[in-house]
């Protein structure tokens, strides 16, 4: 047997500040923003191509495994830790990105038990509380002025519904999302991954024959919205 490595000639993310002010460039200029905003497309876009279209993933998502290249291309290393997802929860988890995605409350309660994750909910409000908690777990966006998410405050959506069972696939998606969401924070770009995936799960749930032809010509149409105006809002 024979192990075969390819070396990537890249600056490891977590130097990325330095390598900008080592090039001269400002960093709190247009240039070092645009670069910021290439690099956490390229890796969300990565990221949701594997998990939603192919169901096969890089399951070990931190800092130290990515590279930033030339062009702000982004490598990815280290696939001794994968994922396969089986077509159900893969399905199931383009649902859910969905749900998200429009802010549809049934639709995530929904998308929720299609993936088996249980819930018990100790307030009066579930589907409000199960959307919030879905957010929190499966989305990047923060809300209006919060920097950092508190998941154990007081008003805290994990302590308003109890998560019973949560399959075991699932947690290297949970980790890939606070992967993407903590870069973010760093880069200083707030965005919601789910939004960015919405073509992608809807593409995925076409081809599975959940989405009908007329949600594939609205899908289109936004497509073509998406790649004109600026990826980042």
């Amino acid at each position: 047997r024979v192990l075969m490595m390819e070396y990537i000639d890249g600056v490891p993310i977590l130097n990325l500040g330095d390598e900008i002010k080592n090039r001269g460039i400002n960093p709190d200029g247009k240039m070092a923003a645009a670069a910021k905003q290439n690099i956490l497309k390229g890796l969300t876009l990565a990221y949701g191509q594997m998990i939603l279209k192919s169901g096969f993933f890089h399951a070990d998502p931190h800092p130290g495994n990515i590279l930033i290249c030339n062009g702000s291309q982004v490598a990815l290393l280290d696939y001794g830790q994968v994922k396969d997802l089986p077509n159900t929860l893969r399905l199931g988890y383009a649902n859910l990105v969905l749900a998200i995605a429009d802010n549809d409350h049934a639709r995530a309660s929904e998308g929720f038990r299609e993936l088996g994750i249980d819930t018990v909910s100790l307030c009066s409000d579930e589907q409000a509380e199960l959307f919030k908690l879905s957010q929190v777990m499966f989305d990047t966006k923060l809300p209006p002025g919060v920097k950092v998410l508190q998941p154990f405050s007081e008003d805290s959506s994990i302590k308003k519904v109890a998560v019973q069972t949560f399959p075991e696939e699932l947690f290297s998606i949970l980790r890939t999302v606070q992967l993407l969401r903590g870069l973010s924070v760093g880069l200083g770009i707030n965005y919601s991954c789910a939004e960015q995936w919405r073509p992608i799960a809807e593409e995925a749930l076409y081809l599975a024959g959940r989405l009908k032809a007329e949600d594939m010509k609205t899908r289109e149409r936004r497509k073509r919205g998406f790649l004109r105006r600026v990826f980042w809002r």
